[in-house]
Parts: structure tokens; C-alpha cells; sequence
């Protein structure tokens, strides 16, 4: 698992999902996300970053995906 800074603890992935790969594409950027509109309101925060982060680290980048933005920039303590 990885911890960082703002992101909390993310589950064991195993494979790259749609979603995931939607959010790495766009960066783990939140605007225009379809699933921003379900923690627009919530207490509860989006993990989503964290599993993309938690992706890469273990499974590499997805194949043929471009990101549009860099967001291995922040630091992750493993």
C-alpha cells in the first residue's frame, strides 16, 4: 500500500480499469470526472488518485496511454 501526504491508504490493485485509466489520462484531475458528481456533496474524498498511483507503481503505465499531465510529481512513501 502507499500513503501520501492528502492521500490516504488505497486497496491492493490488480488490474487497470476503465475508470482508472480515464482519471490517468486526464491526470487525476477531478474536473469534467464523471465521478466527481457522487463526492461533490459526500464527506467521503475520491481514491481515485491514490489507485491510479498505486497502478503505476505496481503494474507500470498503462499501455498505449498517454497521460496529459505528470502525477508521479508528488511524493509517495511506500
Amino acid at each position: 500500500m502507499i500513503r501520501s501526504r492528502d492521500l490516504g491508504k488505497v486497496a491492493s490493485v490488480r488490474r487497470w480499469t476503465k475508470a482508472a485509466i480515464d482519471c490517468y489520462q486526464r491526470g487525476c484531475v477531478c474536473e469534467n470526472c464523471y465521478y466527481s458528481e457522487f463526492f461533490k456533496d459526500s464527506p467521503q474524498r475520491c481514491q481515485m488518485k491514490a489507485t491510479v498511483l498505486e497502478l503505476v507503481r505496481v503494474l507500470g503505465v498503462p499501455q498505449s496511454v498517454e497521460p496529459k499531465e505528470s502525477i508521479l510529481e508528488e511524493e509517495v512513501v511506500v
